[in-house]
């Protein structure tokens, strides 16, 4: 294997040298060691040095220094874990780890093989990581630990909780300016801790506000939708003016966090924690630019209408901890909402059919979504806490989803033409070109634990179980008012939708065996073979009918063979190294994992109407480094890096992974770089007046990322035409290497940070929307032309541009 060398490898390999005691480290009076981290994730207090399983956790005094707003910050610290960035529009993020990915990026990436918790319930949203304990990240399969399945690992976000001991408020704020915009962002907090009765009963309240003015420009918005020509003649101004509009910046948001934890200390055995947590963002546009499509500027969107899309997340949970003396108990009860609201412009989809809209000379066509799901969640827990060698974990965890989505697609104006050009006998006043509604209903249960044994001082084994049963109940259908009033003389505001129900059911169970070696007190080996699942399900689409398959005219429906998804299975293999050197001022981590991955979930569409779905295909495997580790050099100095190697990509030809196109054994999946790390460099030290200072250097690197199976290489293949070499336009997203540095005083109850975010204004691709085959020239653009229209489709999600800022926090 080779590789370009460059400024990263270089410093990650003088920062992690040490990890293998290649250099001595000088010896200092008052040398200070590192601190102890202690975690929680293998449901057990310990030490993160001395959990034999592939965790990491960030303090909370370290997210606040290194500003990590969510978790695209911080997977740049986490080896194995990548969150692909597309702003504040995504309403979930796109995590994926240790390369287990098929999907293509962009919008319909899934990252359902993470699971994400805040505190003790499963919680799918970015949660704003502030007044935390820390964040642990768990890589690798952990469902015999965990409720919810976690094939490709667990993100816990530990908040601090009530404190009964004494009053306290916590202010603080940030401000700050990148250089694409001419506002200035802001974040607002408040924490407040009131012990009720002391010692006994306490409340804490976080209230937080982020404004981010964005950095995208959208200049090429229509006036009216239907009545404007989006494209005008770009030549004449007076066209432009009478058909265009611009807004500057139109990718911010305005995110407002309220979290209330009431905490009581019933007895010296039982502890009583109740949690709200709400999470409100007005999201206004997508952060792209379509400089091949369009010919815009770096940070210049084509799209023609504007796509905010606003969501709220609710929880509310109860969890119960109580000391049984021979166990320890953990009852957690918690409800979920999550609400949606968005426009997105649906233009290029609708010209791309060629049904006649393209004969349409200001057509401009848009969709508005609406999503309303409630989750409930309840497990019981117990982890033994007697002395003996033998030690358990065993929980039951249940799980029920119930959600409702509706698209409704718009096409203003098109009724019109179509009575006056096509024949058409009815105007549609509503516009409703099309309509989808989707009921979901999902319930998981399962049975999981583990049993360990200490062989001796030195030798431990762990073996884990899980029984889970997986159920779900569907009902999606389709319809098409303008089709159904224009030319076929429905009623003007009539919506037939004939909901299709769909059922599928899932068992099984996986296993999990650990070994590990405590070589001495400051060095510890381990192994894990673990295996992880995917809840399988069924696509909420209705299935053809015998006159819909014999039809010669175009359909929407899934064969039969298309409804069901089956589950998708991981066998992990991995050997890992942690440690102390030097009188403990290095700690290193390293992990060496292989990954078999069978029965892949993969992003597919109907033979019929190209719905997207979920199928079932092929094999891959993925295989990798991990690395991290920490160095005090002396009272002044630290380093810490972290390096990550994946190798991921198919072991056999995956039919109709990529389009229409069967992917071949070999293809690299998308959505991870093969190598990718961060370093950090701090300088602490006195100043004036005993003003204590940080001065923190930091470099995050990423290599190239494919944006779909294969990238650049297209190893892909059309069955239908005896194996013809197929295009998608797969591309390999480029490097980048992202500089920040700050500064930070603090002195008694104040802390002040100045800090320059993306030093070098690096130009970042984080993504693509579609593929280059939606341009005419794949590597120069432009879109692809129907009749007089440049479709838009293809555009690349942007990172932000420097950013420069002030922080200050004050405990009262």
């Amino acid at each position: 294997m080779k590789f370009k060398k460059n400024r990263l490898a270089s410093a990650i390999s003088i920062a992690t040298f040490p990890l293998l005691g290649g250099v001595p480290v000088a010896s200092f009076a008052e040398q200070k060691v590192l601190e102890e981290v202690i975690v929680t994730g293998s449901r057990r207090s310990g030490d993160v040095q001395s959990t034999p399983i592939n965790i990491s956790a960030l303090g909370g005094e370290q997210i606040e220094d290194l500003r990590l707003v969510g978790i695209s910050e911080i997977a740049n610290y986490v080896p194995g874990l990548t969150v692909l960035d597309r702003g504040p529009r995504d309403n979930a993020p796109d995590i994926l780890v240790r390369g287990l990915n098929t999907s293509g990026l962009g919008p319909g990436f899934t990252s359902d093989t993470i699971a994400t918790y805040f505190s003790e319930t499963p919680l799918t949203l970015d949660i704003k990581p502030v007044d935390m304990e820390r964040v642990e990240v768990l890589i690798g399969p952990q469902g015999t630990l965990y409720g919810q399945g976690t094939m490709g690992g667990a993100i816990r976000y530990i908040p601090v909780k009530a404190d009964a001991s004494g009053f306290s408020i916590t202010a603080r704020g940030d401000f700050s300016q990148n250089t694409e915009s001419d506002d200035i962002g802001y974040e607002a907090g408040l924490t407040i801790n009131v012990p009720l009765i002391l010692d006994a009963l306490a409340l804490r309240i976080n209230i937080d506000k982020l404004n981010d003015p964005g950095f995208i420009d959208y200049n090429f918005l229509v006036q009216q939708a239907g009545v404007s020509n989006p494209q005008p003649d770009f030549t004449n101004p007076a066209d432009v003016a009478a058909n265009l509009r611009s807004k500057k910046d139109l990718n911010g948001e305005d995110t407002i966090s309220t979290r209330v934890n009431l905490r009581w200390l019933a007895t010296d055995w039982l502890e009583a924690n109740l949690w709200y947590y709400n999470q409100d963002t007005e999201a206004e546009g997508r952060q792209i630019a379509n400089r091949k499509a369009f010919n815009t500027g770096r940070y210049e969107s084509a799209l023609r209408v504007e796509e905010p899309n606003n969501y709220e997340n609710e929880l509310v949970s109860l969890e119960l901890t109580a000391d049984l003396g021979f166990a320890e108990a953990t009852f957690v009860y918690g409800e979920t909402t999550y609400d949606e609201v968005g426009q997105r412009d649906q233009t290029d989809l609708l010209l791309g059919f060629e049904y006649g809209y393209e004969f349409f000379p200001s057509f401009t066509a848009f969709t508005r979504e609406t999503v309303d799901e409630d989750v409930e969640t309840a497990e019981i827990r117990l982890a033994s806490q007697y002395d003996s060698d033998f030690s358990w974990v065993a929980g039951y965890f249940k799980n029920k989803l119930d959600s409702f989505a509706e698209s409704r697609e718009f096409a203003p104006g098109f009724d019109q033409f179509a009575v006056d050009n096509f024949g058409g006998v009815a105007l549609r006043p509503d516009d409703l070109e099309y309509i989808e509604r989707t009921f979901q209903n999902e319930t998981e249960t399962a049975f999981y634990g583990e049993v360990s044994y200490q062989i001796n001082e030195q030798f431990a084994v762990t073996v884990g179980y899980r029984d889970y049963e997986f159920e779900a109940d569907s009902a999606g259908g389709f319809g098409t008012p303008l089709f159904d009033t224009v030319f076929a003389g429905d009623s003007p505001t009539a919506i037939n939708i004939a909901l299709a129900p769909n059922k599928g059911t899932d068992t099984g169970d996986l296993w999990k065996f650990n070994a590990s070696w405590d070589v001495s007190p400051d060095t510890l080996l381990y192994f894990t073979y673990s295996e992880g699942y995917r809840n399988g399900g069924i696509n909420a689409v209705p299935e053809c009918t015998l006159a819909q398959i014999a039809s010669n005219t175009q359909q929407l429906c899934a064969l039969s063979t298309e409804i069901l998804i089956q589950p998708d299975e991981i066998e992990n293999y991995e050997v890992g190294y942690k440690g102390y050197l030097a009188d403990r001022t290095i700690s290193g981590a390293i992990a060496l994992y292989y990954i078999d991955w069978t029965d892949l979930q993969v992003s597919t569409v109907t033979v019929n109407g190209s719905l997207p779905i979920v199928g079932n295909g092929s094999e891959a495997v993925t295989q990798g480094l991990e690395m991290q580790g920490r160095w005090l050099i002396n009272e002044s100095w630290e380093i810490s890096a972290t390096y990550a190697y994946t190798n991921a990509e198919l072991t056999a030809r995956a039919p109709g992974l990529v389009g229409p196109f069967d992917a071949l054994d070999g293809a690299r999946l998308p959505g991870h770089a093969e190598h990718q790390g961060s370093i950090n460099v701090t300088y602490s030290t006195e100043v004036w007046r005993g003003i204590a200072l940080d001065v923190n250097y930091g470099l995050v690197y990423s290599g190239d990322i494919y944006n779909i199976t294969g990238g650049d290489e297209d190893p892909l293949v059309d069955a239908a035409a005896a194996d013809a070499p197929g295009d998608r336009g797969g591309e390999a997203i480029p490097s980048y290497d992202i500089h920040h540095i700050s500064a930070t005083f603090r002195r008694d109850e104040w802390t002040l940070q100045a800090y320059v975010d993306n030093v070098w204004d690096e130009y970042q691709i984080t993504g693509t929307r579609t593929s280059r085959r939606f341009l005419a020239d794949e590597k120069n653009g432009p879109g692809t032309a129907v009749n007089g229209f440049t479709r838009r489709s293809y555009g690349q999600y942007i990172g932000s541009p420097r950013s420069m800022g002030v922080k200050v926090k004050y405990d009262f």
